[in-house]
């Protein structure tokens, strides 16, 4: 796809530059959010833009458009051009035609684009009726949401480099507000996927449902030091908030606590954290980064250790490395590191099991601040917590909402257990439920 357009971007660009790379993105999004049976928000969006980054007298330039035609194809490479006279960087960049990793990745379903809209609009709303008739402790349901989306992406470069990837995914989500008439709780689940005969309107409105009623009657926790429990959708919301630390980039501006920490230990033992971009079916899986590096999988921390960081071409030539297929822009933005799919490897106990190891555990299982609590230059971290009192092994009661603090290295340290119930969020951070021996708490 989009012949014409790339030789046409190369041959104007052709002895102007020392090297180019194009790259192309088209995205479709589709959302439809329910509430009282109406469709409150019906949203469709598509883009199509060309990015270029050009290399010249050893500077790098950018540009882009999401306007096709000749004009504007030479517009961009002479603006990309003059750009890079301005860049100061000690980058060490280069372009080359990098291979194929031949593997069937499995990220695009030709089924799930003959769903119909109505089929999707129907399924948000047996989602608001399923969660509805849950319990008459269901005092509303604020949003019954069904999307999807699409993307294509193309890159090639003027060393021979000529990839194309297309992906598809799918996904829907139930926000429930319980009520007991004291108290009020807010309960939300979701599903992503591929397949739509997966997607069952029922199951998702129950297990939202459940977690709202869970949470009703809760009482206040006095603060103080325990071991916690993050559950398998909050600790890969805690991963995702510290990931940016292990981008090299981010190392190598001094912007990382984990800078001067390679090959040393930071973590428990029984932590094991992985990037991987070939992760089977997986939400971030692609046969090749945003410079058409090839995917791999890349073991951050092993059994505690660090082992490197996340690099793309750039950062890991200044190191003297090869790139672990991190490269990430859009064909508005310049070249960074960002992860793929991120998790923790998950350990081999049940959940349940995990609360017979304290006399007190308390468990986790809403986080909010993800974004102002944090602080990704120190680690500490300071948030708004839901959840619950274990004692003996056995759930006492729910907890009216408290607050969490801690550094993210220490509380690698602190791992004492994972069990084995691992999953992705949204987001393609995964992780399965943490037991850490301490954690302080507010109530």
């Amino acid at each position: 796809m989009f012949d014409k357009e790339f030789k046409s971007i190369f041959d104007y660009a052709e002895n102007k530059v020392d090297d180019i790379e194009i790259l192309l993105n088209m995205n479709t999004a589709f959302s439809v959010r329910i509430h009282e049976q109406n469709v409150e928000a019906f949203n469709y969006a598509d883009s199509k833009g060309i990015g270029v980054r050009i290399l010249k007298d050893g500077k790098v330039g950018y540009s882009y458009t999401e306007k096709f035609d000749e004009d504007t194809f030479r517009m961009i490479v002479k603006e990309a051009i003059e750009n890079s006279r301005f860049i100061d960087t000690d980058w060490m960049i280069s372009m080359k035609n990098y291979p194929e990793i031949g593997d069937n990745l499995e990220c695009y379903s030709e089924e799930l684009d003959k769903i119909t809209v109505n089929e999707k609009v129907s399924f948000a709303k047996d989602l608001e009726i399923h969660a509805k008739a849950f319990d008459e402790r269901i005092e509303n349901v604020p949003y019954a949401v069904y999307g999807d989306g699409k993307t294509f992406t193309r890159i090639a470069n003027s060393r021979g480099l000529d990839k194309e990837d297309k992906q598809n995914f799918a996904f829907a989500t139930a926000g429930v507000l319980a009520s007991d008439g004291k108290d009020k709780r807010m309960g939300m689940d979701f599903f992503i996927g591929r397949d739509f005969k997966k997607f069952n309107a029922k199951n998702l409105a129950a297990k939202s449902c459940q977690k709202g009623i869970a949470l009703l009657g809760g009482k206040i926790i006095k603060s103080g030091k325990y071991a916690g429990v993050f559950d398998n959708e909050m600790m890969p919301i805690l991963l995702s908030a510290f990931a940016g630390i292990f981008s090299a980039k981010s190392v190598q501006e001094g912007k990382s606590l984990l800078k001067g920490n390679l090959n040393k230990i930071i973590a428990n033992d029984k932590v094991t954290i992985i990037d991987d971009g070939i992760f089977p079916g997986g939400f971030s899986t692609s046969a090749f980064d945003s410079e058409g590096y090839p995917s791999q999988k890349t073991i951050l921390i092993k059994k505690g250790k660090l082992l490197t960081f996340l690099h793309n071409t750039e950062t890991a030539n200044k190191d003297g490395l090869d790139s672990t297929g991190n490269g990430s822009r859009d064909f508005k933005s310049s070249l960074t590191v960002s992860p793929t799919n991120f998790y923790l490897e998950s350990g081999n106990m049940k959940e349940d099991d995990l609360f017979k190891k304290h006399k007190k555990i308390i468990k986790i299982v809403s986080l909010q601040g993800i974004h102002s609590g944090t602080n990704t230059i120190s680690g500490d971290f300071s948030l708004s917590a839901e959840g619950f009192l274990y004692e003996n092994g056995k759930r006492k009661h729910s907890l009216k909402p408290f607050t969490i603090s801690g550094n993210i290295l220490q509380l690698l340290h602190d791992v004492e257990a994972i069990a084995d119930n691992f999953k992705f969020n949204m987001s393609s951070f995964g992780s399965a439920s943490v037991l850490v021996n301490e954690l302080v708490v507010s109530g």
